[in-house]
């Protein structure tokens, strides 16, 4: 029994209908040895039997040219033969007649049969049923009182039928219920683990690749895109003196604030070098070349920004004061997937992903310097100080830079921070890190500082010599 209720709906519909064409055979017979008035009826199950050994081929051979819906739809006209058919047996038994007419507008339902297709039924069971009576069954008194033996056995079949029906339903929704809750865990699970799986991958390629904009397989190509390279200044030396632990977490400390700043403005972290970090923007998702280069200057200011707070903060630790050095340059390289089939490293290869990487070593602490082809997509954007051409190791001929100092505002009153060092004074300002409440101190802080400064312009002179009142001379 268990095995017929864990059949696939299509395999128990065939069940299901042998089941019910023997009930109606069943009552036919019931009628045939329990009424006075009967000729051929004795036949009808052989009807039956003709017609469930030809509607598994008639099945196989619809669900194959015209599908699903048209299978059922020539399943259920089968039906209203074999109904009509049996109610001309029965002539029209009054419970009988009640009991297949409610079955097959169960079927109806269940099958969810089209209204054009049911009044066909309808006009075909006319027919049949008329054709029956008139050559086999004969006219009769129509609508009699049912035999008690006869009624008995309709009510019986007619539940068993019903509730085998709706127990087979209720059992294939729990069983569909588990495979989809089965199928939510795996799935769960292993979003899980490829989620696990993208910290080892830049995310811009793990999204193109879930989105199916890409594939995982050996294949570069050429684009113009800008490459940022940095490193901290004085790490090697750093990683002598300090403990493993301690090491660890400076690095991991570092590497975390960055990767955040360059997933906030679209890079593609290539790998992580130790302290270095090796970032491009442009692919796998590129805004246009210009706004592309934008985004990594805003990347790099913002990553120099960064590392003064964490610096404040290591040295507070009694960790020593780190610097970084960044190179960005931007130009034609080769990006895509290298390696070997079952090991492979998205990256990128060409002469201005190295050029990055010179102009990091030769610039000073804490500066950001970028190739002249950078400079020329940024110019209107950013305040840059040129440098005297330099040779570079690996690339041929003196090479241009520029140091980026800071970026244009349209308007001064929307600067939201404020960078600026000189000799014996640092001012850095970050408004959206401060709250409202906290604007009144801060200006009182600024104004002290600029009045102490006015006052000692008022006691030097221009050469920086302090002036001495005359109440201050030595008698």
């Amino acid at each position: 029994m268990e095995r017929m209720l864990d059949k696939e709906p299509q395999q128990f519909e065939v069940l299901q209908r042998i089941m019910g064409y023997l009930m109606v055979a069943l009552l036919v017979v019931v009628y045939y040895f329990t009424s006075p008035n009967t000729n051929y009826q004795i036949l009808f199950p052989i009807f039956v039997f003709v017609v469930l050994l030809f509607t598994p081929k008639i099945s196989h051979v619809i669900q194959y040219k015209y599908g699903s819906r048209a299978r059922r739809n020539g399943f259920f006209l089968i039906d209203v033969v074999v109904v009509s058919s049996a109610l001309a047996a029965v002539h029209l038994s009054l419970l009988v007649a009640f009991v297949l007419l409610f079955v097959l507008i169960y079927t109806a339902f269940n099958n969810k049969i089209a209204m054009m297709i049911s009044s066909i039924a309808i006009l075909l069971g006319i027919i049949v049923f008329y054709i029956n009576t008139i050559f086999f069954y004969g006219f009769d008194d129509y609508f009699q009182q049912t035999s008690i033996e006869l009624s008995v056995v309709s009510c019986l079949c007619t539940i068993i039928f019903v509730n085998f029906t709706n127990y087979y339903q209720n059992r294939r929704v729990l069983k569909l219920d588990m495979q989809r809750q089965t199928y939510l865990k795996e799935m769960n699970r292993y979003i899980e683990l490829s989620n696990q799986l993208s910290r080892y991958a830049p995310i811009q390629l793990w999204q193109s690749i879930m989105r199916g904009e890409s594939e995982a397989k050996l294949e570069y190509k050429r684009k113009k895109i800008t490459i940022f390279f940095s490193d901290i200044q004085g790490f090697t030396e750093l990683s002598e003196t300090l403990i493993p632990d301690d090491l660890a977490f400076v690095l991991n400390d570092y590497l975390s604030h960055m990767t955040e700043i360059a997933k906030q403005y679209g890079g593609t972290i290539d790998k992580f070098m130790g302290d270095a970090i090796l970032i491009f923007c442009g692919d796998p998702d590129s805004q246009g070349v210009e706004q592309d280069a934008k985004n990594c200057i805003d990347m790099a200011m913002a990553m120099r920004q960064q590392m003064k707070f964490l610096r404040e903060r290591w040295v507070k630790m009694g960790y020593p004061a780190l610097h970084v050095r960044m190179g960005v340059s931007t130009g034609y390289c080769h990006v895509g997937n290298y390696g070997a089939v079952h090991r492979m490293a998205y990256t990128i290869v060409g002469r201005d992903a190295n050029l990055a990487a010179r102009l990091q070593s030769a610039a000073d602490i804490d500066e950001i310097l970028i190739s002249d082809e950078t400079y020329k997509l940024v110019r209107n954007h950013y305040l840059c100080a040129p440098q005297a051409p330099v040779e570079l190791k690996g690339i041929q001929g003196d090479v241009k830079s520029w140091q980026v100092m800071e970026k244009y505002s349209a308007r001064e009153d929307n600067q939201q921070w404020f960078d600026y060092k000189y000799k014996g004074f640092q001012l850095v300002l970050n408004l959206e890190e401060i709250q409202n409440y906290e604007y009144p101190e801060l200006v009182t802080v600024l104004e002290k500082m600029v009045e102490r400064l006015k006052v000692q312009q008022r006691l030097t002179t221009v050469a920086g010599v302090v002036k001495l009142n005359p109440e201050d001379e030595v008698k």
